[in-house]
């Protein structure tokens, strides 16, 4: 039988083949963005956060439990950030000096609004992210250290990138590199702040603030994770000549007595008590303390 329409049937076809093609062509493209995509963030490729209280953020991984917050444009610890913008803009302050400041979640945003910022950061990787954002945002009064800071002079080592930790029941640091710890040779022989998680690949030195040429610093915020008592023994003499506003965060004693630490929290704040500051507030485990 032949058809009563033949153009029209071949117009059909001719339409319905096009439509299949386009079909496979946009199958094809997404096929391929999606394996991009997976290449791209398998070899780490990093992206930048948007802009938050004017800082942007080079993200290279997007589950680590201080880049996620910036990945979705959250500022970070954010009620210490707008405590030390309050005290800098109140009491004039020109000089922050931040102990453990990790890739600069907070000494970045203060930098737009002080003079000075000296960033002390001891876990090499973390550093050289901190250099990152510091150049993506043009930064240029923030001068940086990769070195740790306690009461000795000797070399430190971090806890292993494959360690497991019996305590947290997980990979202590592969989503949190600001929860890095170091370890002096003391700390190892003791297994001080899970140092028997370390494996000695990576290392840093350990120097004395005393001995750091940082100085005319008005406002201190420390973030050492367990390491302050230490770090405040190797201070002393800095702290008394300048007396800084000082921002520590101080683990509670359940958390100490897991890491085996000789001190408790109470030891921590009567030692910065009697350097002659009073204990005005705290938010969770970071204390304020104000010079009398």
């Amino acid at each position: 039988m032949i058809a009563k329409y033949p153009y029209r049937n071949i117009f059909i076809i001719v339409l319905l083949c096009s439509f299949i093609i386009l079909m496979v062509f946009v199958y094809s493209s997404q096929k391929n963005n999606s394996l991009e995509k997976y290449e791209n963030e398998k070899d780490g490729e990093k992206t930048i956060s948007p802009s938050i209280n004017g800082i942007k953020y080079m993200i290279n991984n997007k589950d680590d439990s201080i880049q996620s917050f910036l990945v979705n444009g959250r500022q970070w610890n954010e009620d210490i950030v707008t405590i030390i913008k309050s005290y800098v803009e109140e009491k004039n302050l020109k000089h922050l000096l931040n102990v453990g400041c990790h890739i600069g979640s907070v000494c970045l945003p203060v930098s737009l609004v002080i003079d000075n910022v000296s960033a002390i950061e001891a876990y090499p990787e973390t550093y050289n992210h901190l250099l990152e954002n510091i150049k993506l945002n043009n930064i240029t009064n923030v001068k940086t250290y990769n070195l740790a800071v306690g009461n000795k002079e000797e070399d430190v080592f971090f806890i292993g990138e494959d360690s497991y930790c019996p305590i947290e029941n997980a990979n202590k640091i592969i989503n949190n590199k600001g929860g890095m710890h170091v370890f002096t040779e003391e700390d190892i022989e003791k297994n001080v702040r899970s140092a028997n998680l370390t494996d000695k690949k990576i290392k840093s030195k350990m120097n004395k603030l005393d001995n750091l040429d940082i100085d005319n610093f008005d406002i201190m915020l420390v973030d050492i994770e367990g390491y302050e008592y230490e770090f405040l023994l190797g201070a002393k003499e800095k702290i008394k000549k300048n007396k800084p506003i000082i921002i520590a965060e101080i683990w509670n004693d359940n958390a100490r007595s897991k890491e085996n630490m000789p001190t408790t929290r109470d030891d921590i704040i009567k030692y910065i008590e009697n350097l002659d500051y009073k204990l005005v507030k705290n938010i969770e485990e970071d204390f304020i303390f104000m010079p009398i």
